[in-house]
This record gives structure tokens, C-alpha cells and sequence, in this order.
């Protein structure tokens, strides 16, 4: 939703693409005798690696990487698995029920993959692209695939790489293992590169500490679970883990880390240490009563830890947040505006909503309470977030990587941070399995994933079940709503813009689409923020767009939603479907008309003859607004009410603002020139430029002397300010000049 779908503008590249693909699929099964030397295949890979994008070095480049066709990951324990040889493997082929075994042989390199060149005990060599993996400075290539190090791909894809040579692709984090230096598996001419032999318990653990100490944690983590394979006593052991668990955090592998730990089985004599670490792990998995509890425990215990107390507040405001839907917003709107990536320290709020099954369109949320225009529904931290750096900081940096993921599959091309995206959520659920229900039980098509969760005590996660959920359940957003709210303030964007920053906000997700909505959402950094934009009766199902409401011709209209497979059959849609094609281009006719009319003079004879045209656009609706809002003509109402208002004339003005609000199915009394009170009855279809019409209406009744009126205008202004924006606390500060 409100994603960067840059299809369109690389077509030619997705059909390359495609045809590319078509003739690999002719090679299937084929057994290569044409593969290269291990010496030129060496010279070549080293050529490549030296190359400015895999060392990183400044500058503007575009990585284009392609999502191969999905297959599942491998779901059988190694000790089923048949040992087989490069010179075994075939062109465009997963060759299940086999592991091969690799030694890395050069250094790697990095683009949208992690790649090495290796070789198998007969000395033949192939190249290993190793997708999905942290970026570099969370966790450098080194450490993935290096020289000397052995690796085992389960089930390996063989296939003809984008330049036309052979090599092995690894999509599922799962179906690659990098061997510690203990494992057996490793063959007895490779051992003596790697092993070292003879290590207690004692002496592994401290190498293990100069690892942290060096920021090595990765590296940390497999030298503790060695010395955990040692013989040694349960004191010690304990020390141990509780030192990988520190690693662990550190790799926001937090399940692990929390494990490590011995929660939930804390004594009265726990290690300070313990408590600590437990509770950051807790924090960190948003499990915030078993973290306060723990946190508790050891402020207890440990009276004198100060950073125990400081937790402990922490986690004590998480708390308030989670239950009470209390946030300080203007303190959120200033961490976004600080914090690159806006990643921000809070909880989420899920209000008066459930998810339920719907009569016809799979899951919705539904409200469990009658609720009033502008309560809060959710206030919802991202799953995961991906933030798109400015062009202004990439500019003074010197330094930008655009990322172009093609999809032939699904005939689409995302950029940038939905490739992003992807790898974190794989990443994520990997490193942390309890949270991947949550996640993948959320939309995903028509695709089968696998139902193994473990193999070989160890997560299974399916890239492509991961990158449906994405496709479908993805929301693009502002830095902040406050920001796009002011361009629009001053007329200098399009509220419909599409965003490059996206993320998964689970809660959320579960909100159908409707162009008559009741619902909208607004972002403050990785905050999305759910308020009603009308009165709701308990049961109701929540709405809000996914694609904006189609305004003029029914061209394209039916396409508009095809990636989720439904069509909508809002008022809106289907009064557009069923008008004669005549009525409609009439419409567009007789708007185009009014708005060539703005960009003359507009003197009292221009916009008497602007309102007789508005009038016969209006005509040409049958069913009332507050049925079928009318997306044609409302902004050019709120143009004629400005004009009035630059010229002064209160009345005409305040009478064109309310057929702004009626164009938009709102019900109302007082937008008129009697002197009734202003009170809305029942709230329309909602607009960013209704914070305008308000503010507009309040200053008018203000001029006329009408001060309840007014007060009560500018009421609605702050009350839909607070629907699009989120919260209201910047309010006066933003049209503090209006």
C-alpha cells in the first residue's frame, strides 16, 4: 500500500529477464562440460572482487539482483541427505535429497549477494552466491564465507547466472551451514586448516571473551558453543552461556540470548549478569510484563545497579503505552525527526479492535466498542522497517545504492527499501523464531509453504512465503505524516504520493480496503497510527484505502487492486462502473473547464460563472453524496471557497466551504448563511485538505462574529488534523500562521 512500484519504468529489464530465464529452462538437467578452469575461474572471481561495488568504495550505483523462481527450502535432516560432487551437478536444477560439501577459496564479495568461489574435495570449483545475509557492518562477509572456510548446501540450485556462467544460488538461510572447526563433517584433508586442537573449557571461554571485547560477536558465539561442548562443570557452563548470551543480543538473536540466560528459572541468588541480559532479551522481543517482572527482580536483588532502575522506568513506560494507548506525541514527532533510521523506542497500542473473519473477504479487524470520529484504534511499532535515505543526504554524502529487485514470477520490480525489507524479515525470524507466527500467518496468496518450523534443532524459513507476505502486506510511508501534511499545507504535494520507506505493521495488515473508508493511517517514523475517521457502531469493520479512490474515467480502475485479487464494490466503484460513458466524459469535460477557469481572473463575474459550472457537474450525479461522495468536484469547491475568502467575502465563502463537506458525504447544519449552530451530524469521506476547510471555516465564522461557530470549526480542523497527521499536540504550531 502507497509502495514504489517502478514496474513501468523497468519493463525492459523484467523482459530480458524473463526471456533469460526461458532459455536456461531449455538447458535443465543438462550436466555443463563446458565449465571453467579452476585457475581462470579463480583470475575472474578476483577480477570481480576488486571492482568498486564489492569493496564498497563511494559513489552512486544500482544493484540489480532477480528473485529466482521459488522453491522450497530443505526440510530433511542433514543425516538424510546423499553427499554428492560438483561434478555431479546439472544445469537449473535443486538436487534434492543431496548436500555438497564446499571449502571457500577465495575472499568473498558483496553486492546483493554474498559471493565465493569454492571447490569439493575433487578440486573442481564453483561459484556460491549466498543471498539474504545481514549487511556488512552488522556482520561482514568474512565471517559468512571466507577462505578456508567450509560450508554445507543442502539440496543446492545449480543454475546459469546473470552473466551466463554456471554457479550455485543458496535463497533459504536455512539450506546453508558454515561448519565450526569441530565438525566431523569436515574431511580429514580440510582439518588440518582449521582445527585447533586440544582447547579446554577454561581457554575457549576467555578467547571467546577477547572476541567481544574486539566486537567479533559472531565469532564469539561459535568459540562459547565450543567451549560448551567441553567438559566442564554446570558453574561454569552457566558463566559461559551467559557470555554468549551477551554475543547473542548483540546479533539481535534475542530467543537465543533470552535461553542463554536460564529464564524463566531465576532463583533468589540469579546472576546480576543474568537478570541484565534477560531482561534487554525480553525488551527486545516487545515482551514487556515478563521484562518488567524480571527487571523487577533484579532491582531487587541488585538495589545498586543503576542502569537495573533506568531499565526498569523504561520498560514500566512501554507498559503504560501498550495498555493505555497514552503516548507523548510531540516527543515522537521529535525523536523521528532525529533519529536516522526513525526507529523509535515504543510500544504498541492495540485499542478497542480483534481480527475476525469476514463474509466474503478473508480476515478483517473489527471494532469490539462504539467509537467516536478521531479515537485511536492502533498505534502500532513496524514489524520491520525500512528507511529510504534522502537524496539530499545521499547527495552530501557522496555516497547512494539504489536496489532493483525483479520478480518474473509475479511481472514486478521493486527498488530500494522493499528489496530491503525482504532480507531484514528473513533475517529476523531466522535469529528469532517466536517471532514468525505472527508474521506468516498474515496474507500470502495462493502460496504453499512448507509446514516444518525445525530441522536439525534449527529454524526453517521459506524466502519466498516471506517475500508473498511482503508483496501483499507492505505499507510505504512518510518520515513522518506531519511532514507531508505541511506540503500540503502549501500546496506543494500530492497527498496520493508514493513513498520509498516501507514497512510491516502486522495489526494493520488485517484493515481491508474501501474507498468510502473509516479508518486512516498516519506514520511517525516506524509508528503507524490508526484513527476513525467517522462515528463507528460496535462490530464495525475498519476500512481504509490501499490505492486511492478513483476520481475521474473507470480506464484502469479494475486493474487497480488485481495484485490483491479482488475488485472494490464501494458506492464510489460501483457508481463509476455503471455511469454511461457520455455522463463521465462529460464530467471530465466540465471540470477541465472549471479548472482553466482558476487560472484566469477571478473576478465576482469568473466565479459566479465557476459556481453555475460546479452546479452542472453536480448534476451529472444521480445518487446523494453522503451515498457517493463526489471526487471530482469537492477540491474545486474548496478553490472557489478560497477565492472568496481572498476577496473577502465571508458568506459566500462559508456557503462553498459546506458544499466542500457535502461533496464528501458529510451531513451537517450551520455551513450557511443562516445563523444556525455549526455541528457536523455525520462525518463524510476524509481528505488531507479538509484540515484547510476547516481552518478556512473557522476564520470565516470568526469574521462574521459567530464565535461558537467558530470555536467549533476549529474544533473539526484539530479533530481531522488528528485523523491525518495522527495527534494533535503540533496542531497550533503547523497552521499556527492560517
Amino acid at each position: 500500500m502507497d509502495t514504489h512500484d517502478v514496474t513501468k519504468q523497468h519493463i525492459e529489464l523484467l523482459i530480458k529477464f524473463k526471456q533469460r530465464l526461458k532459455e536456461a529452462k531449455k538447458r535443465q538437467g543438462e550436466r555443463p562440460n563446458d565449465r571453467k578452469s579452476p585457475e581462470y575461474a579463480y583470475m575472474m572471481f578476483m577480477a570481480l572482487a576488486s571492482g568498486p561495488l564489492s569493496q564498497n568504495k563511494p559513489g552512486h550505483f544500482i544493484h540489480t539482483s532477480f528473485i529466482a523462481p521459488a522453491y522450497p527450502p530443505c526440510i530433511k535432516p542433514v543425516a538424510e541427505l546423499k553427499h554428492f560432487t560438483i561434478e555431479e551437478l546439472r544445469l537449473e536444477t535443486h538436487h534434492r535429497g543431496n548436500f555438497i560439501l564446499l571449502r571457500c577459496i577465495t575472499p568473498p564479495t558483496r553486492m546483493t549477494a554474498v559471493m565465493v568461489l569454492t571447490e569439493d574435495q575433487n578440486r573442481d570449483v564453483v561459484s556460491l552466491q549466498i543471498y539474504h545475509q545481514e549487511n556488512e557492518e552488522v556482520r561482514p562477509a568474512t565471517d559468512i564465507a571466507n577462505e578456508g572456510i567450509v560450508l554445507l548446501v543442502k539440496e543446492p540450485y545449480y543454475k546459469i547466472m546473470s552473466d551466463g556462467e554456471y554457479g550455485l544460488r543458496v535463497d533459504h538461510l536455512f539450506d546453508i551451514i558454515k561448519l565450526r572447526s569441530n565438525d566431523t563433517r569436515i574431511p580429514l584433508n580440510w582439518q588440518p586448516r582449521i582445527i585447533e586442537i586440544g582447547q579446554s573449557a577454561e581457554s575457549l571461554k576467555l578467547k571467546g571473551n577477547s572476541a567481544i571485547l574486539n566486537g567479533r560477536f559472531w565469532d564469539s558465539i561459535a568459540i562459547y558453543s565450543d567451549a560448551l561442548a567441553q567438559s566442564t562443570l554446570p558453574i561454569e557452563k552457566a558463566i559461559i552461556k551467559r557470555n554468549r548470551s551477551l554475543a547473542f543480543l548483540r546479533t539481535k538473536q534475542f530467543d537465543a540470548a533470552l535461553s542463554d540466560t536460564g529464564f524463566p528459572n531465576f532463583s533468589e541468588d540469579a546472576s546480576e549478569k543474568a537478570l541484565f541480559r534477560a531482561g534487554e532479551a525480553l525488551y527486545n522481543l516487545r515482551r514487556f510484563e515478563e521484562c518488567c517482572q524480571v527487571l523487577g527482580m533484579l532491582c531487587r536483588l541488585y538495589p545498586r545497579n543503576h542502569l537495573a532502575r533506568a531499565s526498569y522506568d523504561r520498560v514500566q513506560n512501554r507498559l503504560r503505552e501498550q495498555k493505555t494507548g497514552e503516548f507523548n506525541f510531540k516527543l515522537l514527532q521529535a525523536e523521528a525527526k532525529k533519529l536516522r533510521p526513525p526507529h523509535l523506542d515504543h510500544a504498541t497500542y492495540i485499542g478497542p479492535v480483534e481480527v475476525r473473519q469476514t463474509a466474503s473477504k478473508g480476515r478483517g479487524l473489527f471494532v469490539t466498542k462504539a467509537v467516536k470520529a478521531g479515537d485511536l484504534l492502533l498505534c502500532e511499532k513496524a514489524f520491520v522497517h525500512a528507511y529510504a535515505v534522502e537524496e539530499s543526504d545521499a547527495e552530501k554524502l557522496g555516497n547512494s545504492k539504489i536496489s532493483i529487485l525483479i520478480n518474473a514470477e509475479t511481472d514486478r520490480v521493486i527498488m530500494e527499501t522493499q528489496a530491503d525489507l525482504l532480507k531484514t524479515i528473513v533475517q529476523k525470524i531466522y535469529h528469532n523464531p517466536s517471532a514468525a507466527s505472527d508474521f506468516t500467518a498474515l496474507h500470502h496468496g495462493d502460496y504453499k509453504g512448507v509446514n516444518t518450523s525445525a530441522v536439525d534443532q534449527m529454524p526453517v524459513v521459506d524466502t519466498f512465503q516471506v517475500e508473498q507476505i511482503i508483496s501483499f502486506n507492505s505499507f510505504g510511508c512518510p518520515l513522518s505524516s506531519i511532514e507531508s501534511h505541511a506540503k500540503v499545507r502549501d500546496h506543494k504535494d500530492d497527498p496520493e504520493t508514493a513513498h520509498h520507506s516501507c514497512g510491516i505493521w502486522i495489526q494493520a495488515s488485517y484493515i481491508n480496503h474501501s474507498c468510502t473508508s473509516n479508518a486512516h493511517r498516519s506514520f511517525i517514523g516506524d509508528m503507524m497510527i490508526v484513527r476513525a475517521t467517522r462515528d463507528l457502531e460496535k462490530d464495525t469493520e475498519l476500512s481504509f484505502w490501499y490505492r486511492c479512490p478513483a476520481r475521474g474515467t473507470p480506464k484502469g480502475h479494475e486493474s487497480k487492486f488485481e495484485h490483491w485479487g479482488f475488485e472494490c464494490a464501494c458506492t464510489i466503484c460501483s457508481e463509476l462502473k455503471s455511469t454511461p460513458p457520455p455522463v463521465l466524459q462529460k464530467r471530465e469535460m466540465l471540470r477541465r473547464r472549471i479548472e482553466n477557469a482558476f487560472k484566469t481572473s477571478l473576478g465576482n463575474a469568473a466565479l459566479q460563472r465557476i459556481e453555475r459550472q460546479l452546479d452542472e457537474l453536480n448534476q451529472t450525479y444521480l445518487q446523494p453524496a453522503d451515498e457517493v461522495p463526489r471526487l471530482l468536484v469537492w477540491d474545486l469547491q474548496l478553490a472557489l471557497a478560497q477565492a472568496y475568502a481572498a476577496q473577502n467575502q465571508t458568506r459566500k465563502c462559508i456557503v462553498a466551504v459546506g458544499k466542500v463537506l457535502t461533496s464528501l458525504g458529510f451531513v451537517f447544519t450551520g455551513a450557511d448563511s443562516s445563523q444556525t449552530p455549526f455541528s457536523i451530524v455525520r462525518w463524510g469521506m476524509l481528505q488531507d485538505y479538509l484540515v484547510e476547510a476547516f481552518v478556512l471555516l473557522r476564520n470565516m465564522f470568526l469574521m462574521t462574529k459567530a464565535v461558537p461557530n467558530s470555536e467549533k470549526a476549529g474544533e473539526y480542523a484539530r479533530t481531522v488534523y488528528k485523523m491525518v497527521v495522527g495527534e494533535d499536540a503540533s496542531f497550533d504550531s503547523v497552521w499556527a500562521s492560517k
